[in-house]
């Protein structure tokens, strides 16, 4: 009986903090960070058929400060971010990395080394805003199509984590 009532408090707890609203300072924040790719977000999600807030709130969530020159090492389940100041410096970091096969995101959408070798794709390319959003909804839309339109392919597009479809739905709600 404890277990049950133990059960039936924490859901409703998480609940509770899904169905937080953002304030309109943070929707205003979002916003503006997003505005210079809002037309790449927009085509990337038209030639997928997704819904480009669906396609914003994976990137809010890989990459809260929509910084096309992101990258990060995985090892051990956890992401390392690395400190890039510039194009050229991103570029330098991401062709070491895929010479070392190491396992490493890049981009709005974080696209990790997996898609890039499925893909043919060199990973300087994925900086390109437009292009990396362009493989981030290629992405999704294959788990789409494999899992069904439903929280497991959103889940799987990062993975298997069970924790990131929660984060998902909390960056939908923030978003206007």
């Amino acid at each position: 009986m404890n277990r049950i009532l133990c059960m039936l408090c924490c859901c409703g707890y998480l609940l509770v903090l899904s169905t937080g609203w953002a304030s309109a300072a943070d929707r205003k924040a979002v916003r503006d960070q997003s505005k210079p790719y809002h037309a790449c977000v927009q085509g990337a999600a038209s030639a997928y058929h997704l819904h480009p807030r669906l396609l914003h709130a994976i990137v809010r969530v890989e990459n809260g400060a929509w910084n096309p020159l992101a990258i990060s090492i995985n090892r051990r389940g956890r992401g390392y971010p690395q400190p890039v100041r510039s194009y050229d410096q991103a570029v330098q970091t991401v062709t070491a990395l895929w010479k070392k096969n190491e396992n490493f995101d890049v981009g709005l959408g974080q696209v990790n080394t997996i898609n890039m070798e499925r893909f043919k794709i060199h990973p300087v390319y994925l900086l390109d805003p437009c292009t990396n959003l362009r493989y981030a909804a290629r992405i999704l839309r294959e788990s789409i199509d494999r899992h069904g339109y439903n929280w497991k392919a959103i889940e799987r597009y990062n993975g298997v984590n069970p924790q990131y479809p929660w984060k998902i739905h909390q960056a939908l709600k923030e978003i206007p």
